[in-house]
């Protein structure tokens, strides 16, 4: 694949460490610049991100992760802008900051999982770090992201490699001052699973269907042991039956067999699940106009969509952060 190639080729011109100048006579170290980590992110809607910004200041009300709020909001109220990490998520591009999620809205923008993961990233990797997200609603991989051994390459399959591809090409139009530092591909996020869920079918080849997926796609890159975190369908958090509850253990089956130890990781999110916002959303107060100003203030959307809390897309995203990190350093 011409992906792999141009891989391959940026690999090795960055392979060289240093650079040594005689000027008069006097040997001058002068170290390359480091590339560029680039991470993919991947899946459907609630990859795409349905959380709304105003929600966000809801993290600061949780004891155990309120102190996460500093991390995304400075201290006259506006929000960080990061200057070590840079997104492109179909064609929008810019600093990582809030806004990257769904389009729409009438809440201020919405975020997925691509703000609390930027942030642990950028904190952990010293060099400047790109997120490419290529998400879209509604989609399955039973079919619409169907890998190229099972029969594909399905149709979002294809869009999803395009789109890493694209970006890569123009990479110094997303990540200021690229200067030819070269680029690796450090690591594949997956957060995707609803519509494969909601069919007893789909769901019981889930797991031989995504073994394969993961191993096409470390194919087409060319990159043997790439780093995958799958993020756990958290949806009705530890109360979840059913349905979700058997999608998850499909999940985990697929990042649990021998080849991918050590290198893809199953990270649960059901503990960031918001009681308070789950509760409000069934006893109707999003619906009573006297009321829904107090649902409004923490939540957005329904609950597949983690109920369009910002607080629960920014601790599901930090989450695959730190899995991501583990893995990268085999900690």
């Amino acid at each position: 694949m011409e992906l792999a190639r141009n891989i391959k080729w940026v690999t090795a011109a960055i392979a060289l460490a240093a650079v040594v100048l005689f000027c008069g006579g006097v040997a001058i170290s002068e170290e390359k610049p480091k590339p560029v980590q680039v991470f993919i992110l991947a899946g459907q809607s609630n990859m795409e991100g349905k959380g709304a910004v105003n929600t966000l200041d809801h993290i600061g009300d949780d004891a155990e992760h309120g102190h996460l709020l500093a991390k995304i909001k400075n201290e006259d109220g506006s929000w960080v802008v990061r200057d070590d990490v840079f997104i492109d998520y179909l064609g929008r591009s810019g600093p990582l900051t809030v806004g990257y999620g769904s389009k729409g809205g009438p809440h201020g923008g919405k975020i997925g999982p691509e703000l609390g993961f930027g942030v642990v990233v950028g904190d952990a990797i010293e060099a400047p770090v790109l997120l490419i997200k290529t998400a879209w609603g509604g989609k399955d991989v039973a079919k619409d992201f169907l890998p190229p051994s099972l029969g594909g390459p399905g149709e979002f399959w294809t869009k999803m490699m395009d789109n890493v591809q694209r970006v890569l090409g123009n990479i110094d139009s997303v990540v200021p001052d690229y200067n030819n530092r070269g680029y690796e591909i450090a690591g594949f996020v997956w957060f995707q699973g609803w519509n494969d869920m909601v069919n007893k079918e789909k769901t019981a080849r889930y797991s031989y269907r995504f073994i394969h997926f993961i191993d096409d796609l470390r194919n087409e890159l060319g990159i043997e042991n790439l780093p995958v975190v799958i993020g756990e369908l958290g949806v009705d958090g530890d109360k979840a039956k059913g349905g979700v509850a058997r999608f998850r253990e499909a999940q985990k089956m697929a990042a649990s067999i021998d080849r991918f130890r050590g290198n893809v990781r199953y990270v649960e999110t059901a503990a960031y699940w918001d009681w308070e916002a789950d509760k409000m959303f069934r006893d109707g107060v999003w619906k009573k106009e006297e009321e829904k100003a107090k649902y409004y203030r923490i939540a957005s959307d329904r609950p597949y969509h983690y109920l369009g809390s910002g607080k629960i897309y920014f601790l599901m995203g930090h989450a695959f952060g730190e899995g991501m990190k583990r893995l990268v350093t085999q900690q």
